[in-house]
């Protein structure tokens, strides 16, 4: 044989065992790889990714079951890492506030994304906030934008997942001080422009019954018509109309203001928490003072103002007031069932003129029991219904 035989033969050789050690190496990391896949499956766990496009500082934390009850995450990567099943949520530092992500995780590679991970896209916090409503005594919180889980956890096929852009939502009710601006201002409530088609119909039919038109001499005016108390006996097309009156009146070309929708409203109430109640996963009998509900009707102030909600109640980690209880809130949607197989979209049941019953969430100062406090519960009411236990807050968004 001549020397390039050999030659040949030593370059096959080498090319073999360099064949089987990339094979041995390749079956290698399979086998760790499924040993790691089998070990999050066990644990239930999901992969958290985040996207810091602001680059700001954040931390990771687990909610338990009141706001003081979150524990810090230890170990947790800047940019990833795995967590098995609860609520968990980012706190994001370094650019002139504290933004909250809500984290909700249900189970192995249980994600909203198609992979089955749960990204968070962090991107820097607007420099500008919503101009406040005349006479308010109140302020906007900002939710950033991301997913949620919004549905009935105890209904294992309700719970799922939406994505909501951002926007800021007032950190109290609409208040009677707020409300009497739209009726005394020549271009609001008397204004048709304001109105929905439908809405206009009823009121050209309709005298307003709100409490913003109490006086102190009225007898349930200390129970309800005080100026830093939420405005109720309010239809939903009257809410809707104040909210118009907004946009024409501080929008300047530059913000849209409307009542919340079903999502908006309970992404925000849940907070990034992701509570089932205002404050908590459960009203027990020791936390029942933290909210504004079974109330006796013949007592002398009925609705927590403004003042009274600083000094006696506490906000959700957004900064969000009476989430649960006070008085129950109108949203901009139409009633509709979600599901895993019906998820909610941001469609025709949020627009001004489609007809049906209205979604009303939160409970009340008036609910007899917990129920309607629960946060998942959704109410609703047709949009000519007013109720001494029903008013609405207001969300804010910026033009596109």
């Amino acid at each position: 044989m001549g020397r390039s035989g050999k030659v040949t033969k030593c370059a096959a050789a080498a090319v073999a065992t360099a064949v089987l050690a990339a094979t041995g190496l390749f079956a290698l990391r399979w086998a760790a790889r499924e040993r790691a896949e089998s070990l999050r499956y066990e644990r239930q766990e999901t992969e958290l990714t985040v996207s810091n496009l602001a680059g700001a500082r954040l931390r990771l934390f687990r909610a338990g079951r009141s706001p003081q009850d979150a524990v810090e995450v230890p170990d947790f990567g800047a940019t990833h890492g795995w967590l098995p099943p609860g609520n968990y949520f980012l706190a994001v530092m370094g650019m002139g506030r504290i933004l909250f992500y809500p984290v909700p995780l249900v189970g192995y590679r249980g994600g909203p994304d198609r992979d089955g991970t749960f990204t968070v896209t962090i991107r820097p916090s607007p420099a500008v906030s919503p101009p406040l409503p005349p006479e308010s005594a109140s302020e906007f919180v900002y939710i950033p934008s991301g997913c949620c889980l919004i549905g009935d956890r105890l209904n294992p096929r309700e719970p799922h997942y939406v994505w909501l852009t951002a926007f800021f939502i007032s950190a109290w009710e609409v208040t009677n001080a707020e409300f009497r601006q739209f009726l005394g201002d020549p271009d609001g409530y008397a204004e048709a422009q304001n109105w929905s088609e439908d809405g206009w119909r009823w009121r050209t039919a309709h005298p307003t019954s709100a409490t913003a038109r109490l006086a102190p001499s009225d007898a349930e005016y200390k129970r309800f018509g005080q100026p830093d108390q939420p405005v109720v006996l309010v239809t939903w097309f009257e809410a809707n109309a104040y909210c118009r009156w907004l946009t024409r009146k501080l929008g300047n070309d530059r913000w849209i203001f409307s009542l919340p929708t079903d999502a908006e409203w309970e992404k925000a109430a849940r907070g990034p928490d992701s509570f089932d109640y205002g404050l908590g996963m459960a009203i027990s009998d020791a936390e029942v003072g933290l909210y504004n509900w079974k109330k006796n009707p013949d007592v002398t102030v009925t609705v927590a103002g403004v003042a009274d909600s600083r000094s006696l109640y506490k906000p959700n980690r957004y900064g969000l007031y009476h989430a649960s209880g006070n008085v129950a809130e109108w949203t901009q949607s139409v009633f509709r069932h979600n599901n895993q197989q019906a998820p909610y979209e941001d469609d025709d049941r949020n627009h001004d003129g489609t007809p049906g019953r209205r979604s009303v969430r939160g409970g009340s100062w008036y609910s007899a029991t917990s129920a309607p406090l629960y946060l998942p519960y959704r109410d609703s009411f047709q949009p000519e219904h007013a109720g001494n236990d029903l008013g609405f807050r207001v969300v804010a968004r910026m033009r596109p």
